[in-house]
């Protein structure tokens, strides 16, 4: 088995180029794959298949546990890497939220996974500059297929687009943000290396990048946009309800259908809004005092930091086993602000950068001030997402197919469960931070009715927008900015609730089976053990680390 799972990664770290770099792979750090190509496509789904086929030889009863839930989780893997290419996903490439063009420049000014130590390091990111020129080409040939098969983005996504390309469009290339390297060369270059460098990069920044989002600007302005679609959902293009269908299995890993997950977001809307009236009304009773107010960034920043410290601190309370990888707390960009919210980035398995919290500070510039969001840093950070992807990257005993797997019902899942067990860690000093706290657990549940509503019952943009503004609460820029979201990333805003609540259920039987022998420390530290995993596979795990515990 461990053969088999190294010869897959090895077979499939040329499709995956900037993870391969991360994982050791030097010879691919040169390499941006062009995903949008049919050779990459039938290329990828052919190694999917051919491990798929040898899976089906090896003999799953007669492997040891451990093995068996590597079989298991690859399984998954290859079947869900086969079935994603039965769709166009590819003809619709570019959008507000996610996409080379809007990822691509926070890589190139050394904030990503491109490292900028080295000369090679330097060298090779001008190959990847090549990379996305031709990436930029063939998204712009799928999307002019796209158009003729009536498989385009919803056009209110799209016209968002175009100002985060103006940003790149720049009359020196000193003004681009891909010059930002070259003004902090490390100290053992010499003066002709960065006289080289200098050189190379103003020529690819003047010859390449702005020609290539000057080019991509006019065909998105002039030619894709008149023919983008009005509606704002899944099913208004051809084969657009099974392509859901199939988003809905991938993000929640269950065969949940959207009716049903649209009745799970309608209750657990009604409860939590009655928790946060009950909560409001004992609030505006007791004339509780407001929460922190910050005024600009920096000071923000630092009130995250502090956070990190106390949070830090009470962890052990709840978890046996710690992290050693570090992460960072930085602002969003402002070019990208509007469009990209809160989020987490994964750190490389060896540990070398750490794993960064990008924090959204665009409330804070429009309304002069903002507040430190405990179940926001909770989710993204510890005990979120940075605990749990870094123990799992951390798991030398794993596969590296494992160590570097993710699967959204878990991982957000996870997340979401996490904000909870601030109460436990003690993050949530007053009434005001839980009821922050129900608010964010408020507008997860809401996706699972809008989600739903966008791409499975017709809704409109303008009823998803009222209904997070109604029933979740949210502002009128974060319910747009949300529900844009929604639109061009189907169902992946079902795996937070999704998720959390199967972990909470698998947590329930674990204490009602175990009663006073129930150890929350030793339930987490298992339950993380063994990285992400489909939800099915993981309470099977569970069930089976109860039943040991009872003996």
């Amino acid at each position: 088995m461990e053969k088999v799972f190294a010869d897959y990664s090895r077979d499939t770290a040329p499709y995956f180029p900037f993870a391969a770099s991360e994982n050791g792979a030097r010879k691919y750090d040169s390499v941006l794959a062009n995903n949008l190509s049919d050779e990459y496509r039938a290329g990828l789904k052919r190694v999917c298949s051919a491990y798929l086929n040898e899976l089906g030889g090896i003999y799953r009863a007669e492997l040891p546990r451990q093995s068996q839930l590597s079989y298991d989780i690859f399984a998954y893997r290859l079947n869900t890497c086969i079935k994603s290419f039965a769709y166009n996903w590819h003809l619709m490439p570019i959008n507000q939220a996610s996409g080379w063009p809007s990822t691509f420049p926070a890589i190139g000014a050394g904030k990503g996974s491109h490292p900028f130590k080295t000369v090679q390091n330097y060298d090779d990111f001008l190959k990847r500059i090549d990379g996305f020129v031709v990436w930029i080409d063939s998204a712009i040939a799928n999307m002019r297929i796209g158009i003729a098969r009536g498989i385009t983005q919803p056009r209110g996504v799209m016209v968002k687009v175009i100002p985060q390309l103006d940003a790149h469009i720049v009359d020196s290339a000193q003004k681009s943000i891909f010059y930002q390297p070259l003004t902090k060369f490390p100290d053992d270059f010499d003066e002709l290396t960065r006289k080289r460098l200098t050189e190379q990069y103003t020529a690819a920044i003047e010859q390449k990048i702005v020609p290539t989002y000057r080019k991509l600007r006019a065909f998105i302005q002039d030619e894709y946009l008149p023919k983008c679609r009005t509606s704002h959902g899944l099913r208004d293009i051809p084969d657009g309800a099974d392509m859901y269908l199939l988003a809905v299995k991938d993000a929640t890993t269950t065969d949940m259908r959207p009716d049903q997950i649209y009745d799970i977001g309608i209750a657990e809307v009604a409860r939590i809004t009655a928790e946060m009236k009950k909560l409001e009304a004992e609030i505006d009773a007791e004339r509780d005092a407001p929460l922190a107010q910050y005024q600009d960034v920096e000071s923000l920043l630092n009130g995250y930091r502090d956070l990190r410290a106390s949070v830090e601190k009470e962890l052990p309370k709840l978890f046996g086993h710690l992290p050693k990888t570090d992460f960072e707390i930085r602002a969003i960009e402002p070019y990208r602000e509007k469009s990209m919210s809160s989020s987490y980035i994964f750190p490389p398995i060896d540990g070398k950068r750490p794993g960064i919290f990008y924090l959204n500070a665009a409330a804070l510039r429009g309304a002069g001030y903002s507040n430190v969001s405990r179940s926001l840093f909770i989710h993204e950070t510890i005990p979120g997402h940075h605990l749990q992807i870094a123990l799992q990257r951390e798991n030398k005993e794993l596969p590296l197919f494992r160590r570097i797997g993710w699967y959204n019902a878990f991982g957000e899942g996870w997340a979401l469960y996490a904000e909870s067990l601030g109460a436990d860690l003690g993050m949530y000093r007053n009434r005001r931070d839980r009821m922050t706290m129900l608010s964010d657990e408020l507008y997860r549940a809401a996706r699972l009715v809008v989600d739903v509503g966008l791409h499975d019952k017709g809704w409109s943009r303008e009823k998803a927008i009222d209904y997070m503004r109604g029933a979740g609460k949210m502002s009128p820029d974060s319910a747009e900015r949300e529900v844009e979201r929604y639109m061009v990333w189907p169902a992946q805003a079902l795996s937070y609730k999704i998720g959390q609540m199967k972990i909470l259920e698998i947590r329930r039987k674990a204490e009602a089976r175990l009663g006073s022998a129930f150890d929350v420390r030793a339930f987490h530290d298992e339950l993380l053990r063994d990285g992400a995993m489909p939800l099915d596979i993981l309470e099977a795990k569970m069930d089976s680390w109860i039943a040991a515990q009872q003996q």
